[in-house]
């Protein structure tokens, strides 16, 4: 059963991930706050909008654990403002599947619909050279409400969309470490066949098992049968190096086999015969995806770049000690780059900022989400703190260019001059049918080119909107240039 819930994933996934078809070590990882996860939760209590306050934060600057040529969102969410998380470096939103909340989930091979949450973080990581062309990118969720066991979160996801075989790991500087995979009769290391539900679950995360010699071993529904996990990752280069709006857009999906226990062997038979473990007939996982599938997509300037992310996982694994297995989805958005110096943001005179916007729609709390596209405006006033975010046509990302019904015009308020929030702008958002918060960060050195006034060379934000009543959610977020 394990293998057939997961295998009807793959005949519509299949398409989209393997084509690449898109739709520092001052800011310890892990924590995050407000709002500490619930493991057996829905991805951690909801916690309190913030009135933001000037001053009393970390550095509001970007340093990243890599090192030079990375650009990064920030492990810590700092706090929460308009239900948008801030961190040292980008702002970021999330949201969940709604069959979570089923009292009897059905199809358990799914994760469907779209609510938002609370409670986790999402860290993005790039690399980039010195034309700006993006390389590497990194995701790395935490405390989600993705459980093997039902009593604890799964170990922090490093999705970095390998295609070679081995494993990720963040050394003691929270840097990716990428290491060789043990062999499946390590059982020192898969040892869930010696210590069961006492098992090393971070040994079983993260990993990439294909490319290998060994066939994948595919349950008959599952037509064709995958061999890899992932081709990489891919780049389309847009136009806004010559003057347009257009950023570059760098898209990854990868198979993962996260929490899949059939990674190793267990415990010899009475003859001396190996034992294979989670349902499988033979060493080593199944077929790449028998747990979930990952993507990121990423839209990039040279100093801003706009992130969207999606992970489905299996939870409640029955090797680790859960007792009905099923998928959870979570999907969401992060802004993040080279945040502007604080203390460099004008106190005077005012700047426009062009450029394009992209999320996910679903009127009610059954259907996935659609994405769309739309175009945005921003116009700050240094002198008032003031920044009106417009985003307008928003229409299907598809050949039909539906239009869809999440057009936002949001008056945010900058930090005060000279403040450690000074590039940092949040506010309440709402339309005729939903209503949420939008926050924004600039990114980039002051720059006075262009037709409107001094101010940062770019910015990026991200907003989360919804109606409870119906379940209609807008989640997503922006990038733009100075004019």
């Amino acid at each position: 059963m394990r293998l057939l819930h997961q295998a009807r994933l793959f005949p519509a996934i299949l398409s989209v991930l393997l084509c690449a078809c898109g739709g520092g070590a001052s800011d310890s990882p892990g924590a995050v706050t407000p709002g500490v996860t619930s493991a057996t939760g829905s991805g951690g209590s909801t916690p309190a909008d913030l009135t933001p306050v000037d001053g009393a934060l970390a550095a509001m600057t970007m340093s990243c654990p890599d090192g030079a040529g990375w650009q990064c969102s920030g492990g810590s969410i700092l706090r929460v403002d308009n239900g948008i998380g801030l961190t040292r470096s980008g702002v970021q939103a999330y949201g969940k599947s709604t069959n979570d909340l089923e009292p009897v989930i059905v199809e358990v091979g799914k994760a469907i619909g779209l609510m938002p949450a609370s409670g986790g973080s999402a860290e993005v990581r790039i690399r980039k050279d010195a034309n700006a062309a993006v390389s590497t990118p990194a995701l790395l969720l935490r405390n989600l409400g993705i459980s093997w066991d039902q009593v604890t979160d799964r170990p922090i996801i490093i999705e970095t969309f390998m295609t070679a075989r081995g494993r990720v790991e963040l050394d003691n500087s929270s840097a990716l470490s990428f290491k060789s995979l043990p062999p499946v009769t390590d059982t020192n290391w898969w040892d869930v066949g010696i210590k069961h539900f006492a098992g090393t679950k971070l040994n079983y995360a993260n990993n990439s098992y294909f490319p290998r010699s060994e066939p994948s071993r595919c349950p008959a529904d599952l037509i064709p049968c995958p061999t890899i996990e992932s081709t990489g990752v891919r780049t389309t280069q847009g136009n806004w190096r010559s003057g347009g709006i257009e950023p570059d857009v760098t898209v990854g999906g990868r198979l993962h086999e996260d929490g899949d226990a059939a990674a190793g062997i267990g415990q010899p038979d009475a003859n001396g015969n190996p034992t294979y473990l989670g349902g499988s007939t033979a060493p080593d996982v199944p077929f790449p995806g028998s747990k979930g599938y990952r993507t990121l997509d990423t839209w990039s300037y040279r100093y801003a770049n706009f992130g969207s992310w999606m992970t489905q996982d299996t939870v409640n694994i029955l090797e680790w000690g859960g007792t009905f297995e099923h998928n959870r989805g979570r999907r969401g958005t992060v802004a993040f780059g080279e945040a502007t110096d604080p203390a460099t943001v004008p106190n005077a005179g005012s700047a426009t900022y062009v450029g394009l916007a992209y999320g996910w729609y679903s009127p009610n709390a059954k259907d996935d989400p659609v994405v769309f596209r739309a175009a945005v405006t921003v116009t700050a006033n240094f002198a008032t703190r003031q920044v009106t975010v417009a985003l307008s046509n928003p229409v299907t990302y598809d050949a039909s260019l539906a239009p869809v019904p999440t057009a936002v015009t949001v008056s945010a308020s900058l930090g005060d001059a000279g403040a450690d929030t000074a590039a940092y702008m949040t506010a309440a958002a709402a339309n005729a049918s939903m209503s949420g918060g939008l926050s924004a960060r600039f990114f980039g050195p002051v720059v006075a080119a262009g037709g409107s006034g001094a101010g940062p060379a770019e910015l990026a934000g991200v907003f989360s909107m919804n109606n409870s009543a119906s379940g209609r959610i807008s989640l997503g977020g922006f990038i733009g240039a100075k004019q």
